[in-house]
C-alpha cells in the first residue's frame, strides 16, 4: 500500500512537473513567438525599401521652428528621415509639441509609410529642452549625489513617460560618462559623478526606468567622455588609454547597463589612439564593432553624436564621415541642421550604396542598421501606435497581429498604472532636497538662527522664499555695516559663478569670526577655497526646486548635510579626496 503510494504521488508529482514545464515552454513560445513575429516584420519592411529610402532612415534632422512648416515638410518629404531631434526653438507649450510631433508623424506615415523616432536632450539640470509637460528634475550629478538607484529609476520614469505623452518618444539620457577629470568643459554636471560605481547606480537606474517609461533612453557618449579637457563640439579631443585602462573606468558603466536590457548607445566624437590611432569613436570600427558589438555584446542600435561637430565636421568632412559611421558599426547618423546639410549627407550614402560599398559577401551594412532601428520602433510601440491594425476588427486579424495588439495595449496600461504609483508632487522636491551636500566637509544645519544670520541673496526664487518667511534680504555692499554690529554669526550667500565664490570667499577672509555659508547651484567644477569658516552647499542645478532645497537646507532640515563625493578642484587645484 505504501509502495503504491509512493508510485501515485511520484507519479502525480511527475505529472505536475511536466505540467509546469510546458506551461514555462507555452510562455516562453509566446514570448518568443511575438519578439519573432516584430523580427519578420522589421526584415520585411527592410526588403520593400528602395535605395532612396534605405539612405534615408538611417538619418535623424532637425526642423526651423514649432510648427510643420514648408521647411519641415520638405525635409521628411525629401530625405524620409528615420528620426527628427528637436531643440528649444521647436518646443513650446505641451499642446503645441504635442501638435508638432503628431503632425510630423502623419507627414512621415504619409512619405515613408514609417513613423519617426522623435528625440530630445532632456538629461534634467541644465540639460531641459522641454519645458512644459515634463518635471523639471535636477540634473544627472544632482542624482548621482543622493547614491539612491530608486531616486535615478523614478526620475527615468517619470521623465520618459511625459515625454511620450507629449509625442517625444526617443530620449538622449542618461549620461554614463565617469566625469573624472574636473577641467572637463561639456560633460561637467551632466556626469552623474565621479567613480563608476556611483556612475553605474545612477545611470542604470534611470536607463531601466525610462525604458518602460515610454520615450526609449540612449546611453552616451561612448566609450567615454569623462576625462577630456577639450569639447567635441569644438574640437577633437583625444583620451590615451589602453582598452584595459578603459575596462577599469570609462566602459564599467555601459558593460553594466548593456548587461541590464539597454538598446540604445551613443557614440563619442572623441579619439583614442591606443584602440584607433586613425579614427574617433564615431567613425571607428574598432571601437564601434570590435569593442561595443563583439567584446561587450552589445546588439542594439547605435547612434552617433551629432555629425555636424566640429570633431567631425573640421576633420573628417572630406572622408565621408556619415558611410566611414555606417560601416564603423553605426545605425543612426544623428544631424541637428536641415537642408544642404542633410541632403548632402543622404546623398553620400546612397551614392556609397549604389556603388557597392556597404555590401560585403551577403551581408549588407546599411539594411542591417535600417533593420535594427525599425526593429526597435516596433519593439517599443511606434510603430503600432500609427497603425491601421488598431481599428480593424479582429475576425480580419492574425492571431500573432492580435497578440501583438494586445501585448502593447497591456504595455501602455502598464505605463499608466506604474505612473499613479511612482510620481506624487512632492518626488521632485524630495530628490532636490537629498542631493545637496556640503564642500569641504559635513555641514550642520542645526546650528543656523535665523535672526543670526545675515542672508544675501540675488534670483527672484530665492528672493520670494525669503520675503515669504519675513527674512530680510540684504545688499551684499551693506554686509560688512552689518557685521560691525556684532550680532550676527553667519553669512549665506547665492552663488553660481566663480565670480560669485571669489566675492563669497573674501567675505570669509575678512570675518575670519563668522561662518560664511555659499548656497551654490553653478557648476562644482571651479576653483574652491578651502577655509576654515567657509561652506559651500551644491545643488548642481539651477532648477526651481534645486534653489529651493539650497535654502531649505539652511532654513529648515535638521539632518547634517554629507560631503560632496566627486573629484573637484580645490584651492592650489586639490581634488576634493585632498581635502581636510
Amino acid at each position: 500500500m505504501i509502495r503504491r503510494f509512493l508510485f501515485v504521488s511520484l507519479l502525480l508529482l511527475g505529472f505536475l512537473t511536466i505540467l509546469y514545464y510546458v506551461s514555462s515552454y507555452q510562455q516562453d513560445l509566446q514570448a518568443n513567438s511575438l519578439d519573432g513575429y516584430l523580427e519578420f516584420q522589421a526584415k520585411e519592411i527592410v526588403n520593400k525599401m528602395s535605395p532612396e529610402e534605405l539612405s534615408g532612415q538611417v538619418i535623424h534632422v532637425s526642423i526651423p521652428g514649432k510648427t510643420l512648416d514648408q521647411t519641415a515638410e520638405k525635409e521628411i518629404e525629401e530625405i524620409l528621415p528615420g528620426g527628427i531631434i528637436l531643440f528649444g526653438i521647436n518646443l513650446g507649450t505641451k499642446e503645441e509639441i504635442s501638435n508638432l510631433n503628431l503632425e510630423l508623424q502623419k507627414k512621415s506615415m504619409e512619405f515613408s509609410k514609417l513613423p519617426l523616432l522623435i528625440s530630445v536632450d532632456q538629461e534634467g539640470g541644465r540639460v531641459l529642452r522641454v519645458r512644459d509637460g515634463v518635471t523639471q528634475f535636477p540634473g544627472a550629478m544632482a542624482l548621482g549625489q543622493t547614491k539612491n538607484s530608486d531616486y535615478a529609476y523614478k526620475v527615468g520614469f517619470v521623465t520618459s513617460y511625459q515625454l511620450r505623452k507629449l509625442g517625444l518618444n526617443f530620449v538622449f539620457a542618461p549620461d554614463l560618462d565617469i566625469n573624472n577629470n574636473p577641467d572637463n568643459p561639456v560633460i561637467n554636471t551632466r556626469s552623474m559623478g565621479s567613480t563608476p560605481e556611483m556612475v553605474s547606480i545612477a545611470g542604470i537606474g534611470y536607463e531601466k526606468g525610462a525604458r518602460i517609461g515610454g520615450a526609449i533612453p540612449t546611453i552616451k557618449h561612448f566609450p567615454g567622455h569623462g576625462d577630456t579637457n577639450v569639447d567635441s563640439h569644438l574640437g577633437l579631443p583625444k583620451i590615451d588609454k589602453t582598452l584595459e585602462e578603459l575596462e577599469k573606468m570609462e566602459l564599467i558603466p555601459f558593460q553594466e547597463s548593456i548587461q541590464q536590457g539597454a538598446e540604445v548607445v551613443m557614440s563619442a566624437h572623441i579619439v583614442y589612439p591606443k584602440l584607433d590611432p586613425d579614427f574617433p569613436a564615431t567613425l571607428s570600427s574598432k571601437i564601434l564593432k570590435g569593442v561595443l558589438r563583439e567584446k561587450m555584446g552589445f546588439k542594439g542600435v547605435i547612434i552617433t553624436d551629432a555629425m555636424e561637430m566640429d570633431a567631425i565636421d573640421k576633420h573628417y568632412k572630406d572622408k565621408d564621415p556619415g558611410v566611414l559611421a555606417i560601416l564603423a558599426g553605426a545605425d543612426i547618423l544623428l544631424m541637428t541642421s536641415w537642408g544642404k546639410t542633410t541632403r548632402d549627407m543622404k546623398n553620400q550614402i546612397l551614392t556609397a550604396y549604389k556603388n557597392g560599398i556597404f555590401q560585403k559577401g551577403e551581408r549588407d551594412f546599411l539594411k542591417e542598421a535600417v533593420y535594427r532601428q525599425i526593429l526597435l520602433k516596433l519593439k517599443h510601440g511606434i510603430v503600432y501606435e500609427f497603425s491601421s491594425k488598431k481599428s480593424e476588427s479582429k475576425e480580419k486579424l492574425s492571431d500573432l497581429e492580435i497578440k501583438e495588439i494586445d501585448f502593447f495595449q497591456n504595455q501602455i496600461a502598464q505605463r499608466e498604472k506604474n505612473f499613479s504609483e511612482i510620481f506624487s508632487p512632492n518626488l521632485n522636491t524630495e530628490i532636490s532636497r537629498a542631493s545637496i551636500v556640503s564642500f569641504p566637509s559635513l555641514f550642520d544645519p542645526s546650528s543656523v538662527k535665523t535672526e543670526e544670520t545675515i542672508f544675501s541673496v540675488r534670483g527672484k526664487e530665492f528672493e520670494t522664499a525669503l520675503e515669504e518667511k519675513n527674512i530680510p534680504n540684504v545688499n551684499y555692499s551693506k554686509i560688512p555695516l552689518l557685521v560691525k554690529q556684532n550680532k550676527f554669526k553667519r553669512i549665506v550667500a547665492v552663488t553660481f559663478s566663480q565670480l560669485e565664490l571669489d566675492l563669497v570667499a573674501k567675505l570669509a577672509k575678512r570675518h575670519s569670526n563668522l561662518e560664511v555659508v555659499a548656497l551654490h547651484y553653478g557648476s562644482p567644477f571651479l576653483k574652491l577655497n578651502t577655509l576654515p569658516n567657509l561652506k559651500i552647499l551644491f545643488s548642481f542645478s539651477p532648477t526651481l526646486e534645486s534653489k529651493k532645497a539650497l535654502l531649505y537646507s539652511v532654513l529648515e532640515r535638521k539632518s547634517t548635510i554629507p560631503v560632496v563625493d566627486l573629484i573637484l578642484k580645490g584651492e592650489n587645484e586639490k581634488t576634493a579626496s585632498q581635502q581636510p
